[in-house]
């Protein structure tokens, strides 16, 4: 049976609610696909027509927040205030996070989130007046990933002590110097 596509969205979308109001409450682990769809007050079949299980589920909520704060903005925001965007979507849904954090034997947030934070910084190494060679491109890419990621896990589980824009800042000054050290060495190497 195939649905209209905006039906589809919109059920997705109210079944990824359901599932992110019950991990404000508990671990992901004690969560079942009866649960969710007993919160979103759906059938338990109409979860199998969108998702294989809770896990596709889980990526399926990482692959479109981080589409909305990142991927739908980089043609037209600076890096530094998707990077503010981020932080403080993740703020707002800080608990959410932090329990899926804890998931780590398949769909790892960690590393989804350093996907798309390597996407994001290849595309601001590569927007600098004198990028790097390719391969120079992707390990500065993977290294800003890693930290951003290491830094923003370590945030989440302290319980975000310091504001959205205190990290923003923090982490934009960090990067915004390296990325002018390593623009000037690739100058001087050309």
């Amino acid at each position: 049976r195939v649905m209209p596509m905006t039906t589809s969205i919109i059920t997705q979308k109210m079944i990824a609610q359901a599932l992110k109001e019950l991990m404000n409450q508990k671990t992901f682990q004690k969560i079942s696909v009866s649960d969710i769809m007993k919160q979103c007050d759906m059938r338990r079949q109409t979860f199998y027509y969108h998702f294989q299980d809770k896990y596709e589920l889980l990526a399926w909520i990482y692959q479109s927040d981080t589409k909305e704060q990142i991927a739908d903005f980089l043609d037209y925001e600076r890096w530094d205030t998707i990077l503010y965007q981020l932080f403080h979507y993740f703020y707002h849904h800080q608990i959410f996070y932090k329990n899926a954090l804890s998931v780590t034997e398949q769909n790892d947030f960690g590393d989804y989130l350093f996907h798309e934070l390597h996407g994001l910084f290849i595309y601001v190494i590569k927007d600098l007046s004198h990028p790097p060679t390719s391969d120079q491109l992707d390990y500065q890419a993977t290294f800003f990933a890693h930290g951003f990621v290491g830094m923003t896990k370590d945030w989440l589980l302290k319980g975000c002590p310091t504001s959205p824009e205190v990290m923003r800042d923090v982490v934009y000054g960090l990067l915004d110097e390296q990325l002018k050290i390593s623009s000037h060495e690739s100058e001087e190497q050309q």
